[in-house]
């Protein structure tokens, strides 16, 4: 019995020091190289090529927006603003596509949204305003087309011309958001506007027929559909990335 006894402590000693040496030399948790990856490093450890830089900027209210930039250097700067109950990760394959036609871009969540600070759909016309500056003041670009979705691209056609703005395109954008009327600004808007819609995404169509009528230098693209503002891409990616990159070089040429 002595002996049956002491073989048993032999084993358990050996399996206790394989579970010791596993814990001090064994890979990280799973969870641990998912977060990693989310910050742009990869499994060992490098940082993925062309990752964006998240940068931060101020309002001139306070609000802190956060913001991711692609590119590094170029003359044409794109400020994207995204659509209602979405964030800024909504405009990042567009971004990355942008990026890759030589243009400096930027993305950013409206205040309330992701990490920005402020309440949810308020004065998104002055984030607007503080994503510009961001452009022409830190990245020195030297002119800057915002494309707006929906909520964004209201705030967009608000704020062009006093920005002087190379040029706005606007998905399905609303006639007025809060305390922002996008229709009386377009009535004197002089900075040419691309208005992108769906033919079955009702009352928005109908808010474009509108914008078309009010502002001077439209230019105007139906798609075929019914899906709203960023989610375009979906039924239409190749066709309306194409004739968004087109617009911004027409209009920075």
């Amino acid at each position: 019995m002595a002996s049956i006894r002491i073989r048993l402590f032999a084993i358990v000693v050996i399996f206790f020091g394989l579970f010791l040496s596993a814990c001090s030399n064994g890979s990280s948790d799973p969870a641990d190289a998912n977060i990693q990856n989310s910050q742009g490093t990869s499994n060992d450890g490098a940082e993925r090529p062309n990752a964006p830089e998240v940068v931060r900027f101020y309002t001139e209210d306070d609000e802190e927006i956060s913001g991711s930039v692609f590119g590094e250097e170029g003359d044409v700067g794109i400020v994207l603003a995204h659509m209602r109950g979405r964030g800024q990760s909504s405009w990042f394959e567009f971004a990355e596509k942008a990026r890759d036609s030589g243009y400096v871009v930027l993305t950013f969540d409206f205040r309330g949204y992701g990490e920005s600070t402020g309440k949810k759909d308020k004065r998104i016309d002055r984030d607007l305003e503080a994503a510009v500056r961001y452009m022409t003041i830190h990245k020195k670009v030297r002119e800057v087309v915002i494309i707006g979705a929906s909520m964004g691209g209201t705030a967009a056609i608000a704020i062009a011309d006093e920005y002087n703005v190379a040029a706005v395109a606007a998905l399905s954008p609303p006639i007025t958001f809060g305390r922002i009327d996008a229709l009386e600004a377009a009535s004197s808007m002089k900075t040419p506007l691309l208005l992108v819609v769906a033919e079955n995404d009702p009352p928005f169509n109908g808010y474009v027929n509108s914008f078309r009528n009010a502002a001077a230098a439209v230019r105007y693209l139906e798609m075929t559909g019914n899906q709203h503002g960023s989610n375009l891409f979906a039924d239409h990616n190749e066709e309306l990335t194409e004739q968004l990159i087109a617009f911004v070089y027409a209009q920075t040429r």
